[in-house]
């Protein structure tokens, strides 16, 4: 992936308070049959859009921005 992708996934970590390895892990096991690569590529996406419109990130910990991304991105079967 590009350095933007992952300097982008290191911050998303460091606002919830997860490791690199714990959201990736996340992604892939919602992910089904997509490609990891490109399911990250789309949470990366709706965190961001989920962050402006909710207007701000969350301060204490994983936040509802996070499952929120996760659903719209990868939603589970």
């Amino acid at each position: 992936m590009e350095p933007y992708i992952w300097d982008s996934l290191k911050e998303i970590c460091e606002r919830e308070g997860l490791t690199l390895n714990d959201l990736c892990t996340q992604i892939d096991e919602r992910k089904g049959e997509a490609n990891l690569t490109a399911s990250i590529r789309v949470f990366i996406v709706s965190y961001y859009r989920t962050a402006v419109v909710t207007r701000g990130f969350s301060e204490d910990g994983p936040s509802p921005l996070l499952r929120k991304a996760l659903d719209d991105a990868v939603p589970l079967d």
